[in-house]
């Protein structure tokens, strides 16, 4: 099939997920937050591009931003750092023409995209302490390139906004909120700066997790048995006694060794997480929104459901069922280069396919799939089959 055979059947896809997502989804404001849970898991993942010609050999890297609704792993946002729609080239004429360039970044009118000569500022910033063989050197290129069609988007805007439509999706909700993120310092204040009125009334709380995601799974099942071997000392059992615990007892009993844990503990400090587990080891949870007034108890239950996994859970979905969004190797011969034959050179593409990718995981599913997160979220009745959408 030729290449413009294939873009015009995803173009065609996307166009009726997006009619369908906008009808069903909206601000979801008959979501039953009560019966459905009150958390959320927002994190990011690179995904790249092969470059488009040879002249400039670096890839494309794009950041893709999602919340997830814990409970239920219903993908509420996915962002990518992507606006087709604009010809940079024009922008940036225009900005040098009537000195936008030259005013903040605060001021401008396109403010929120990465200009060339920023960008390239900002790839020499980050690699100036990179050390290489002079030998080499005009070998290896160790920065990115802005994509050639469309504009980059910079991060911290990506970030404030993507929070601000989460807010506006659930600001129909006199509901209280968790709201759990990666430990990167520029999305916890996003968050904290965009539901300001909801903390200042107790009703959102903001925590920030960082753990160990580059042990190996030999070494994440040991800690893991480490864990649970300090966790039965704890709290007096053997390995049957806690494995048979219901859920809710072994919750309590978690929470309550925790709470023996917090007191004494500064207000506002990041908590090392006791006991590892497979998914999270070496778990540090920074609770940015405590305040003395807290209860030691809401803030041990707090400890214990500052979790990624429902989001992380969707990455790595999206790692092993898109080939166009598999980590990219580097080759011995590509002088630390990256390029793979089956990612994608158009960044249209991939803001396309991601977002149909989340529709399927959230409405469609698998065969073995019995309820779907929207299904769970009580947004579906039922699976959503290709019939439903592109009709019999």
């Amino acid at each position: 099939m030729a290449h413009r055979d294939v873009y015009r059947k995803i173009d065609f896809i996307y166009d009726q997920i997006k009619n369908f997502t906008a009808k069903r989804e909206g601000d979801l404001r008959h979501v039953d937050w009560e019966k459905a849970g009150r958390r959320f898991a927002t994190d990011s993942q690179t995904l790249t591009l092969n470059w488009p010609n040879r002249k400039t050999r670096s890839f494309v890297a794009l950041n893709h931003l999602c919340t997830a609704h814990a409970n239920s792993g219903y993908i509420v946002l996915g962002h990518l750092q992507f606006d087709p729609g604009i010809d940079m080239e024009q922008i940036e004429l225009d900005m040098t023409l009537n000195g936008d360039i030259g005013v903040d970044r605060c001021w401008r009118e396109h403010g929120r995209l990465w200009t060339a000569s920023e960008f390239k500022e900002y790839l020499d910033d980050i690699t100036r302490e990179i050390e290489i063989d002079p030998e080499i050197a005009p070998d290896v290129d160790l920065g990115l390139q802005l994509p050639h069609e469309g504009a980059l988007i910079r991060h911290d805007i990506q970030q404030y906004a993507h929070a601000l439509v989460l807010r506006r999706m659930i600001s129909r909700s006199d509901h209280r909120f968790y709201f759990v993120q990666d430990g990167e310092a520029g999305l916890s204040k996003a968050f904290a700066a965009v539901f300001a009125p909801e903390v200042r009334l107790g009703r959102v709380d903001v925590a920030t997790v960082a753990f160990d995601k580059y042990q190996s799974n030999d070494i994440r099942e040991a800690l893991y048995a480490q864990g649970r071997r300090e966790l039965r000392n704890d709290l007096g059992l053997t390995k049957h006694q806690l494995d048979s615990l219901p859920r809710f007892v072994f919750e309590e009993e978690l929470d309550r060794e925790i709470a023996k844990r917090l007191y004494g503990h500064p207000t506002g400090t990041p908590f090392h997480w006791p006991y590892h587990s497979q998914s999270e080891p070496s778990r540090v949870v920074h609770l940015r929104t405590d305040r003395t007034a807290m209860s030691v108890e809401r803030r041990a239950r707090l400890m214990r459901l500052a979790t990624l996994r429902s989001v992380d859970s969707y990455f790595h979905k999206i790692r092993s069922n898109i080939k166009a969004a598999e980590r990219p190797v580097a080759t011995p011969s590509g002088n630390g280069r990256f390029w793979d034959r089956h990612h994608l050179y158009k960044p249209e593409m991939m803001v396309k396919i991601v977002e149909i990718y989340r529709f399927h995981h959230n409405w469609m599913g698998t065969r073995k799939t019995k309820q779907t997160p929207a299904m769970k979220l009580g947004i579906a009745k039922g699976k959503i089959y290709e019939r439903d959408l592109f009709g019999e």
